[in-house]
C-alpha cells in the first residue's frame, strides 16, 4: 500500500499544482480585469512611464530616484513604441500575472528544503491566495521584491549559521538585485553585517583552545570577516552603475527621495510642498539648507512625545490595514499563537534551540523589529497600506514555522485510543480554514477589494 502510494505521489502533486495554478489564474484575472482598471492608482503609470522612457532613451533615462530601475527594465523589454496606454497598461499586469507564478512555483523549490510537505503546503496556499493572488494583476515591482527579499533573508540566516564564500558572493548579488527593485534593503543587510560580527566574536569567546580541533575551526575564524567584505563587494558591483548616475547627478551615491527627504515629513503634503516642488526629481532641491529635511532637523523641530506618537500612530495604522486586507493576518496570528502555546509546553527545548543559536535570535529580532518600525514611522507618509508590511510577510511566516517544526517534530497528541503526529494535526486543521477561505477569496473578494495598496 505504501509503495502504490509512493508511486501516486508524483501524479498528485502535478494534479494539486495544476488545480492552484488555474484557480490563482482566474482569481489574479478577476482582480486585473474588475478591480485593477485605473492605471494611474498607486504608482502604476509612474512604472509605466518609466519602462517606456528607457525604451525611447535607449536606456539612457535615470529616473527621479523614487521608483528603482529593475522592474522597469524587465517591462520595457516587451514594450513596443506604436502600443497605447491602455494596451502597454493591460500588457504589463498580464506579464506581472506570469511572472508571479515563476516566482510561486521559486518559493515552493525553496520552502521544500526546509519545511515539510504540509507546511509548505499551507504556507504556499496562504502566500498564492491571501498575497498574490490580489497583487498580481498589477503594474508594480511589488511581488518580484518580496521574492528577492525572502531569498536574501534565506541567504543572510545561512551566513550566519554556516557561511561559505558562494553564499557571501550570493547574499551580495540578490541584496544588489533587491535594492535595485526598491531602495530598502540595506537596514536588513546592516543588521545582518552586525550580527555576522556577532557571530563570530561569540565564536571566539566560545572557542576551546584545548579541543584537538581548535586548529581547523581557527582557520574559519579569519575568513568570516572576508566573507562580510564579500559581500558587501558583490552588493556594490550590482548597484555601483545606478548609484554611480546618482552621484553624478543628484550629489550624493544613495540618493533616493523617499529616503533622503520624505521619511523626515510629518505628512505627504508636506512633501509635495517641499523638495518635491523644488526639482528633488531632477537633482539636488532647490531650497535653503536649513529649509531641507534631515534627521538633525526632525529632532530639532520635533518633541520625543511626538516622535513616540508617530511610531505608535504609525503602529496602529498598519496593524488595522493588516487585520482588514486580503486575508494574511489571521495565518500569521494562528501560526504565532502555536508558536508561542509550543514554547510553552516544550520550554526547555526551546530554551536550547534560543541558547543554541543565540546569534540569529538576535538577527531575527533585530531584523523584524527594525523594519516594523521603520514601517510604522513611514506611514504617516505611505498610508499605512500593505505593500510596505507585506515584505516580510513571507520571512516572518516562513520564520514562524521553522519554529513550530523545531520544537512539535515527533510530538504526538492523543485522541481517545488514536495518537496523532502533532504537526500533522494543525496542519490539516489550517488546511481546512484554507479551503474554506480560499473558496471565499475566488467568488466574493478578489474581485471586489483593491489588491495594490
Amino acid at each position: 500500500m505504501r509503495e502504490r502510494l509512493s508511486r501516486l505521489r508524483p501524479a498528485l502533486i502535478l494534479f494539486i499544482t495544476l488545480l492552484i495554478g488555474i484557480l490563482y489564474w482566474r482569481g489574479a484575472a478577476l482582480q486585473l480585469t474588475l478591480v485593477n482598471t485605473d492605471m494611474k492608482a498607486t504608482d502604476q503609470s509612474a512604472y509605466m512611464d518609466y519602462a517606456r522612457q528607457m525604451v525611447e532613451t535607449n536606456y539612457t533615462f535615470a529616473g527621479g530616484r523614487n521608483r528603482m530601475p529593475a522592474y522597469p527594465f524587465l517591462q520595457s523589454l516587451f514594450y513596443d513604441p506604436e502600443m497605447s496606454d491602455e494596451e502597454f497598461f493591460l500588457q504589463g499586469k498580464t506579464i506581472n500575472v506570469v511572472l508571479s507564478m515563476i516566482l510561486l512555483v521559486g518559493t515552493a523549490v525553496i520552502l521544500s528544503r526546509f519545511l515539510g510537505r504540509l507546511l509548505v503546503l499551507n504556507l504556499m496556499l496562504i502566500l498564492t491566495f491571501t498575497v498574490f493572488v490580489f497583487k498580481a494583476g498589477f503594474f508594480q515591482a511589488e511581488l518580484l521584491f518580496y521574492f528577492l527579499t525572502f531569498c536574501l533573508f534565506l541567504l543572510m540566516w545561512r551566513m550566519i549559521r554556516k557561511p561559505s564564500w558562494y553564499g557571501a558572493v550570493l547574499t551580495g548579488l540578490v541584496a544588489g538585485t533587491a535594492h535595485l527593485t526598491k531602495a530598502s534593503v540595506i537596514p536588513g543587510l546592516v543588521i545582518f553585517l552586525i550580527s555576522f560580527g556577532l557571530e563570530w566574536l561569540v565564536r571566539i569567546i566560545k572557542r576551546d583552545p584545548l579541543d584537538k580541533r581548535a586548529v581547523f575551526v581557527e582557520k574559519s575564524f579569519y575568513y568570516r570577516p572576508i566573507y562580510a567584505v564579500v559581500a558587501v563587494l558583490c552588493f556594490l558591483a550590482v548597484i555601483y552603475p545606478y548609484i554611480r548616475t546618482s552621484k553624478e547627478i543628484f550629489g550624493h551615491y544613495f540618493y533616493n527621495v523617499n529616503s533622503t527627504f520624505y521619511i523626515w515629513y510629518d505628512s505627504w503634503d508636506e512633501a509635495k510642498e517641499g523638495t518635491r516642488s523644488h526639482g528633488d526629481r531632477v537633482g539636488w532641491p532647490d531650497m535653503p539648507a536649513e529649509e531641507i529635511p534631515s534627521l538633525a532637523k526632525y529632532l530639532r523641530e520635533h518633541s520625543s512625545r511626538q516622535i513616540v506618537e508617530r511610531f505608535l500612530q504609525g503602529a496602529i495604522l498598519i496593524t488595522d490595514k493588516a487585520i482588514q486586507s486580503y486575508g494574511y493576518f489571521k495565518y500569521f496570528v494562528i501560526y504565532a499563537l502555536l508558536l508561542v502555546l509550543a514554547m510553552i509546553r516544550y520550554n526547555s527545548q526551546a530554551i536550547h534551540l534560543l541558547r543554541s543559536h543565540i546569534t540569529l535570535g538576535f538577527f531575527l529580532i533585530a531584523y523584524f523589529s527594525a523594519y516594523f518600525l521603520l514601517y510604522a514611522w513611514y506611514s504617516a507618509i505611505s498610508f499605512g497600506g500593505n505593500r510596505l508590511i507585506l515584505a516580510q510577510f513571507l520571512p516572518l511566516m516562513f520564520t514562524i514555522l521553522v519554529g513550530i517544526q523545531e520544537l512539535l517534530v515527533g510530538k504526538e497528541t492523543t485522541m481517545g485510543t488514536l495518537r496523532i503526529n502533532s504537526l500533522t494535526l494543525i496542519n490539516l486543521a489550517v488546511l481546512l480554514l484554507l479551503v474554506v477561505n480560499i473558496w471565499v477569496i475566488l467568488t466574493q473578494t478578489v474581485g471586489t477589494m483593491y489588491g495594490g495598496s
